[in-house]
């Protein structure tokens, strides 16, 4: 990578230590906001009970993401990562707090929590690359797969205690109780990651327009054929999982009765069940076979999400969830771990924006698609064939990536570098 030998060297030589105040400041942020999160889309799918109100809230809490991540991206590689992610997480803070007062104040219409929502995708737009940009900063190559690992397995326990939190606020409290306790995690989380000390990474560089920066980011993903097929086999995989992230609420609602707990249930078991699969993750320095990892992941993801329609109980349905969740955390790990290790450094931010914005784009073109389906047909044929879709996409992706997958396992001397040599091309090889 260019300037590869003087990034390693920038890297602060107390990373642990740096990496810990980065990752917990992290963590108990996004606690907060998923405690508010999950309560203000319970709150509306139990008030309107309308899979067109859930499409509202999900577009929402997309769209804008997707919208400010091409510039979010340019940003984080133009100014300070850690100053960005400060002010991310303090806009979303600032915005929850004005929510908290005038929801005390009884002015409490739907369309305002929309407003929340949408303020607190622009902000996790902006966040989001800087962080994982900033992880790639701190943490040496060499570590990144169990740093990743770890991040996610802390995401997983804040997931498996925040649907639980946020049901027990709803049946025992109001809403507004969640927005305070957003305000004061986000408030905790920013004065952590206020302290660290990093050296400011060179930006070699010729500055350009904020315009032409985005395409010299966008052209660069465009010419690396393994950055480019892990975005598109997302794009699709996301796509085709958007009616079980979307409309699962619904589903329990329709299925099982309505009953805030269940809905808590359901995301407690997915939650136990990342625990799990994010502690296995991180307990492994390095994952050899990333793109087999992603592969089997996507596969798994869509014969879990095609049967769970089916479960004759919510018991069934949480046993189901918690099978998906615990393959689940082998995939932000293999993939965030695959571009930190192919991206140069200088890039870096514009390269996690596109991957959000392909991402971010899959749940309001997926809720679009299959949302107002779900007030015509039943659910559970949405799921069953989304799913089936999905083990196609989780096969094309690693016959698509075999180059690269033998290229991956030659490094780590799974295979023989010989015959990952032979099919080494040209504009393949630039990838890596």
């Amino acid at each position: 990578m260019t300037d590869s030998t003087n990034y390693q060297q920038n890297k602060a030589k107390n990373w642990r230590q740096q990496i810990s105040i980065l990752l917990i400041s992290q963590t108990i942020s996004m606690f907060g906001s998923m405690v508010s999160g999950f309560a203000v889309v319970w709150y509306i799918t139990l008030k309107t009970g309308s899979g067109m109100w859930v499409t509202y809230a999900t577009l929402a809490n997309t769209v804008p993401s997707v919208i400010i991540s091409l510039w979010a991206g340019v940003w984080a590689d133009r100014y300070s990562r850690r100053k960005l992610a400060m002010m991310a997480d303090g806009g979303i803070a600032l915005v929850t707090l004005l929510m908290a007062i005038l929801f005390a104040f009884d002015i409490d219409a739907l369309w305002l929590l929309l407003i929340l929502l949408a303020a607190r995708s622009a902000g996790n737009g902006i966040q989001s690359p800087s962080v994982n940009a900033l992880v790639a900063d701190i943490t040496p190559t060499s570590d990144l797969s169990r740093i990743n690992g770890i991040y996610n397995t802390l995401a997983s326990f804040s997931q498996l205690m925040a649907p639980a939190i946020g049901g027990v606020i709803l049946a025992n409290f109001d809403l507004n109780f969640a927005f305070w306790l957003d305000v004061i995690t986000a408030t905790i989380g920013i004065s952590m990651i206020g302290t660290l000390k990093l050296k400011p990474q060179a930006r070699i560089r010729e500055k350009l327009g904020i315009f032409q920066e985005m395409a010299a980011g966008l052209n660069y993903v465009k010419m690396r054929p393994l950055i480019l097929g892990l975005m598109i086999a997302y794009f699709a995989f996301f796509v085709l999982l958007a009616p079980a992230s979307v409309l699962s609420p619904v589903f329990v609602e329709r299925a099982y009765g309505e009953n805030v707990m269940y809905l808590t249930w359901s995301e407690v078991a997915w939650s136990i069940g990342s625990v799990i699969g994010g502690v296995l993750v991180s307990l492994h320095k390095v994952i050899k076979d990333k793109i087999g990892a992603i592969s089997l992941v996507m596969i798994v993801c869509g014969v879990v999400f095609g049967v769970i329609g089916f479960a004759s109980n919510i018991v069934w349905y949480c046993v189901i969830m918690a099978i998906g969740g615990l393959v689940f955390p082998l995939l932000p790990t293999a993939d965030t771990t695959l571009i930190q290790e192919n991206v140069e450094p200088e890039f870096m931010g514009r390269v996690f924006s596109v991957f959000g914005i392909f991402v971010g784009a899959t749940t309001p073109i997926g809720t679009l698609m299959f949302g107002p389906l779900a007030d015509v047909i039943d659910i559970k044929w949405i799921f069953l064939g989304t799913g089936i879709l999905n083990i196609v996409v989780g096969w094309l992706f690693l016959k698509k990536m075999a180059t690269y997958r033998r290229q991956e396992l030659a490094k780590h001397g799974v295979i023989g570098s010989k015959s990952a040599a032979s099919s080494n091309h040209g504009d393949e090889s630039e990838a890596e």
